[in-house]
């Protein structure tokens, strides 16, 4: 299985980030909720998502390529929540 993150982050609806991975030349939507972005760095959860994510980008994206692997794609879209941490 080949996973890239070619991104950009970009603000969610409900207040957390969308970033593109490419699987296998398809896309597929990571969505990280408010919550994980404000639980993975507690001293950031002030701070912009987007400054959330930069923060944690590797780690969160480590969390989405193993549910990638995992099979947890539904309907092109994986979330990555607090639980995952």
């Amino acid at each position: 299985m080949n996973i890239e993150f070619p991104g950009p982050a970009l603000p969610a609806n409900d207040g957390g980030i969308s970033f593109k991975a490419v699987v296998d030349g398809k896309t597929v939507a990571c969505k990280f909720s408010m919550e994980v972005l404000q639980d993975v760095e507690p001293s950031l959860s002030m701070s912009s998502q987007e400054t959330q994510f930069e923060s944690s980008k590797q780690k969160l994206l480590q969390i989405a390529e193993r549910k990638i692997r995992e099979g947890k794609v539904i309907n092109g879209v994986v979330n990555i929540f607090t639980a995952d941490l």
